[in-house]
């Protein structure tokens, strides 16, 4: 009888402990913990353990959020000191560029020109990316016909894939079909890969952009005819400023795609990249179905 009865002592003891772990779990949750006075020793351990635990989260949360706004701060000022800076150096380049030069000169003229265009894109890259981070730009996915979407985003490449010579080919005139995403965001997210697919696309190549339709979600595939990536480079595809060694002779600063999966991700959704190096490759985009 007695060892029943410590048996049961122990347990009552046992259950009031865990319920007031439990209810300690619950206030650091809800942000309002606070050290409390127990005659239990080892919770008390517990409890001082728990409050310096939350205190160095919230320290650690404060410097992380303070870098980020110093980051976002630096970024903010480079973008405005050099707006002056690069219009200028646009704008006499194209008026070099109208004087009476050699072929050495247009062509160096044509150099700075395109160099100051891609300084001008890195920083609007790194200023879309840094408020896409901190959450400044606001992402909302809301229903819309993907087909309006998907048709935006080959139209802006139409010309950059004719000067190239590159048939790039989208089924029109398809009935609605409805998908969440933000049609500005989304809209800038795809034409990023399309373009890429087109910019890495040897001249006389082809573009296929194609929607399929599943039961849970919309699949919009990006496929190419160019050289394709190398398996072991798959994983890096997304990552910022990673460009593939044979790309050294494009155009680019490798942070589309990085941004393309940051959209679609706020979206709900996610990318993908599949390739057979040499033959081209295929990006698919996957959004909820409405």
């Amino acid at each position: 009888m007695d060892g029943d009865r410590l048996s049961g002592g122990k347990l009552m003891r046992r259950k009031t402990l865990l319920k007031k772990l439990d209810k300690m779990l619950d206030e650091a949750i809800a942000g309002t913990f606070e050290v409390q006075s127990y005659e239990e020793s080892q919770l008390s351990k517990i409890e001082a353990k728990t409050a310096r635990f939350l205190e160095l989260s919230q320290l650690k949360r404060e410097q992380i959020d303070n870098e980020q706004a110093r980051v976002r701060s630096l970024i903010s000022d480079i973008s405005h000191q050099t707006k002056t800076p690069i219009s200028n150096i646009t704008l006499y380049s194209q008026l070099l560029a109208e004087q009476n030069l050699t072929v050495e000169q247009s062509h160096l003229a044509s150099q700075i020109l395109s160099s100051a265009a891609k300084l001008d894109f890195l920083i609007q890259a790194l200023v879309k990316t840094s408020r896409l981070e901190s959450g400044i730009i606001k992402i909302e996915a809301l229903p819309g016909n993907i087909f309006d979407l998907v048709n935006a985003a080959v139209s802006e490449c139409e010309s950059l894939a004719a000067d190239k010579i590159i048939n790039l080919n989208f089924p029109e005139n398809q009935p609605p079909l409805t998908a969440l995403f933000d049609p500005k965001w989304c809209g800038e997210a795809l034409f990023n890969i399309i373009e890429n697919a087109v910019k890495y696309t040897p001249d006389g190549g082809s573009v296929s952009v194609s929607v399929t339709e599943y039961e849970m979600f919309v699949r919009i595939d990006v496929a190419d005819t160019g050289r394709g990536i190398r398996e072991e480079d798959l994983p890096k595809v997304f990552t910022r400023f990673w460009r593939a060694a044979e790309s050294a002779d494009s155009q680019g600063v490798g942070i589309g795609l990085y941004l393309a999966r940051q959209i679609i991700t706020a979206c709900g959704g996610y990318i993908k990249v599949s390739s057979d190096f040499g033959k081209g490759a295929i990006f698919s985009v996957f959004l909820t179905k409405v």
